[in-house]
């Protein structure tokens, strides 16, 4: 597994230059093992707030904080619109040079 996020990490790093220059984060990764289940389940909602809101506090406070809690191996926030890549292909070039 090491192996292979060392890989994943080495294309990361050789498509950089590739990438659009406005991109809002850099590509990343994280090794996950798919046998984990999650101990935690949380449902967030607002009678007040919309809900771009409620998901903005979850992933910028909520889960930030849960992610350090010790022993806590990761904590994911899911169930809103995120950004979305877009890619261009253009079908002339390819396949891509070698």
């Amino acid at each position: 597994m090491d192996a292979a996020a060392h890989d994943v990490q080495a294309a990361i790093n050789a498509a950089a230059a590739d990438l659009p220059i406005n991109l809002p984060n850099p590509p990343t990764y994280r090794k996950v093992n798919p046998a984990d289940t999650p101990i935690l389940v949380l449902a967030l909602t607002s009678d007040t707030l919309p809900q771009s809101k409620v998901f903005e506090f979850a992933d910028s406070i909520l889960g930030q904080r849960l992610s350090q809690i010790e022993g806590v191996s990761q904590a994911v926030i899911n169930g809103a619109e995120k950004s979305a890549v877009r890619v261009r292909v253009d079908p002339a070039r390819w396949p891509p040079p070698r």
